[in-house]
């Protein structure tokens, strides 16, 4: 049986956060070692479904594209990360537990671009690498593992293209933040897709993309399983996934952030109108 829906970034983060939490080795990083939950809106989607209730899903997150341009939540407005150590939740910063960890432990990171190859691409807008510059070598020298949900709306041509044209200092003029951008060629990426089979045994295919009237950053998926499972699934979407609220748009002062980027510094009163 085929069956067609679309969905919504917002439903799309809901969709991956409620399959990826059904991934055994994400349950068996939660219950009996370190489960990370990095800063991200895909990945704060992921957090509400591991314990049970809402956060604020705009706070958690460091880098964000919002307003059409890209921006940086100060440290002062995000809500501190949640790690899960043998069922427990633990409010640390990543860094003070990377020293602990080791096989069977993971790690969540979000990202803002893959590609047909399945090339990840995550943005830096800070000098040392933010979470990246943190954690990705020291995890890949301990053989240890990156999941990276990330919804197909982020699809581009390139990530290797993408991530070599860009770099914060080399960037001279823009409209907001400034930015390089690492290339993971080796990531093990979780999608809509995989959330398509993981829930309901269905084989998803984007065939469109796009929309306005609040269907902008949409795609279109065509769904191809037994009937049962195509059904199941679509009641799930209607009752459980359609509707689900775009995130708000936080942004912290101009003034004070140290980010470099073209508002860099200026009062809210100088700022143009699509900023404020």
């Amino acid at each position: 049986m085929q069956a067609i829906v679309t969905l919504t970034p917002a439903e799309a983060k809901r969709l991956i956060a409620k399959g990826i939490v059904k991934r055994p080795e994400v349950e068996k990083a939660r219950q009996k070692g370190y489960l990370l939950i990095g800063r991200g809106s895909t990945n704060a989607y992921i957090l509400e479904e591991l314990l049970g209730g809402k956060i604020e899903k705009a706070r958690y997150c460091a880098g964000q594209t919002i307003k059409g341009f890209l921006c940086v939540l100060g440290a002062k407005e995000r809500i501190k990360p949640f790690i899960f150590h043998r069922g427990e939740v633990l409010h640390v910063e990543p860094a003070e537990v990377i020293d602990k960890l080791g096989p069977g432990d993971l790690l969540l990171k979000g990202a803002n671009a893959i590609d047909a190859e399945g090339n990840v691409g995550v943005l830096m807008a800070g000098p040392t690498g933010g979470t990246m510059g943190q954690f990705y070598l020291a995890m890949k020298a301990r053989g240890l593992k990156i999941i990276y949900p990330v919804g197909l709306e982020k699809t581009v041509f390139s990530v290797p293209i993408a991530s070599s044209s860009l770099g914060g200092i080399q960037t001279l003029k823009g409209i907001g933040a400034f930015a390089g951008m690492v290339c993971v060629p080796d990531a093990d990426v979780y999608t809509e897709i995989d959330a398509f089979a993981d829930l309901f045994e269905v084989e998803a295919l984007p065939v469109a993309a796009g929309g306005w009237g609040g269907a902008e950053g949409s795609v279109t998926f065509s769904l191809i399983g037994e009937a049962e499972n195509i059904t199941s699934c679509l009641d799930f979407i209607a009752e459980q996934i359609k509707g689900e609220p775009p995130l708000p748009a936080i942004k912290s002062p101009c003034r004070d952030c140290p980010i470099v980027c073209s508002f860099r510094g200026k009062e809210e009163r100088e700022l143009p109108d699509y900023v404020k």
